[in-house]
């Protein structure tokens, strides 16, 4: 099943990865919590590396997920890092002392985030606006610094997604324009701290064809060559992210070499100069390695066709079954239980009807109050999106790696919720 992590098992119904029970792993660091399987974090790490390339400019989108053990993973690696937000570039910099290996999106930039960016040496801003030109280039000039920029464009090359997480497209927010592009341009040519690299695109999420690649690319590509005299240096075509993760067995029909091969042919249908392709993978890098447990608490038999199980997580801690009705696979890891399924309804803790996290949960009939459940392709926009809502601690977070457990993200105290207040 590829939508689990790859070193997950089962040893009469406890789940372990690699040696590790996750059963004790819940016994010791509570629960809910996020859990990682390193090794196969690690691994597609260097499936991508080997599909793309060592020339690409790899900028893992940290959106997805983010700690400092897992951008020092990537720069160990060669990769750098998508940002958008001055917390974001402030992790990266506290690990690796700089923001040379990052690219700084966003269709909002604060002033002081570009302040931050510039002065530690960030690489490349992409702009999202023509607002954000003449503001780059003010801050650029007081810091007396040239900084690389490339314009995102928004073509109407949306992907076969789901509408909340498509990202290009005549009726979305990203982006300038393709018809006001040339405009913008002129704009960064004009400017005195501005140094036009290159393109940038994103069609969406969880995308499987890769010709929606190359068509992107070939519009890039278009671009650039009309506008030739205004590259600064070698180019930089930014192909985004959005590659495909599975959620519940779902299959991808091509290798990345192919989404590769197909961003490479885009670039070169009109463009014949050298070139870097630079691209921001995030939720197919680290979700399906990541999943969260629960501890059950009661279960409600008297609801209609089905129990309730409530649990001691929710919409705090994944947001995205409330926001996007996504789907994500439960198991019951306890151990010890019937083969015999029934429809169950997961429940979170807090006071929203829409904190569902499963409607329909096949799980063992004999599912129990303190059973450990296991909530599958977790890994990417969980913990990234956790609240405090209800002023809930946020969850720890634990990589289990071949030489055992790393807790990488300490478990918020109760204390943490209200630390900010005055």
């Amino acid at each position: 099943m590829n939508y689990l992590p790859k070193n997950l098992s089962f040893k009469e119904g406890v789940a372990y990865i690699g040696e590790t029970s996750l059963i004790d792993i819940a016994k010791n660091y509570g629960t809910p919590l996020y859990v990682y399987d390193w090794e196969h974090l690690k691994e597609n790490i260097n499936v991508f590396t080997d599909a793309f390339g060592n020339d690409t400019l790899f900028r893992y989108a940290a959106k997805a997920f983010i700690s400092k053990a897992l951008v020092k993973e990537l720069d160990e690696e060669g990769w750098g890092i998508d940002v958008v937000s001055g917390g974001e570039m402030a992790t990266v910099h506290e690990t690796v002392g700089t923001l040379k290996n990052t690219v700084f999106n966003g269709t909002f930039k604060r002033t002081d985030e570009i302040e931050y960016f510039i002065q530690n040496n960030g690489g490349h801003i992409s702009i999202d606006n023509r607002y954000e030109i003449d503001m780059l280039d003010k801050v650029a000039s007081t810091l007396n610094k040239k900084q690389q920029v490339i314009m995102r464009i928004n073509l109407d090359v949306g992907a076969e997604t789901h509408p909340m997480v498509l990202t290009s497209g005549y009726d979305q927010q990203f982006g300038i324009s393709i018809g006001f592009a040339e405009e913008a341009l002129d704009q960064i040519a004009s400017s005195k701290s501005l140094l036009f690299s290159g393109i940038h695109v994103h069609v969406g999420s969880q995308i499987k064809d890769p010709k929606r690649y190359k068509l992107a690319m070939t519009s890039c590509a278009d671009f650039m060559n009309t506008h030739l005299e205004k590259v600064e240096g070698e180019a930089v075509f930014n192909a985004g992210g959005g590659f495909f993760s599975p959620y519940a067995g779902d299959e991808v029909d091509y290798e990345l070499s192919v989404y590769s091969q197909a961003i490479h042919d885009g670039v070169k249908e009109h463009w014949s100069k050298a070139y870097k392709v630079m691209i921001e993978p995030g939720r197919a890098l680290v979700n399906n390695p990541g999943v969260i447990l629960y501890t059950a608490g009661a279960i409600k038999s008297d609801r209609g066709e089905k129990p309730y199980i409530l649990v001691d997580g929710g919409m705090s801690d994944n947001p995205r079954p409330a926001l996007y009705g996504s789907e994500h696979k439960l198991f019951n890891i306890s151990g010890g239980k019937s083969d015999k399924e029934a429809v169950h309804a997961v429940s979170g803790r807090h006071c929203e009807s829409g904190d569902l996290l499963v409607k329909d949960a096949m799980l063992p009939e004999d599912t129990e109050s303190g059973d450990i459940l296991m909530s599958t392709s977790t890994g990417a926009y969980t913990f990234s999106m956790a609240s405090n809502y209800n002023r809930v601690p946020k969850s720890g977070v634990v990589a289990v790696t071949s030489s055992g457990i790393n807790e990488i993200v300490n478990r918020q105290s109760y204390e943490d919720t209200f630390i900010n207040d005055l």
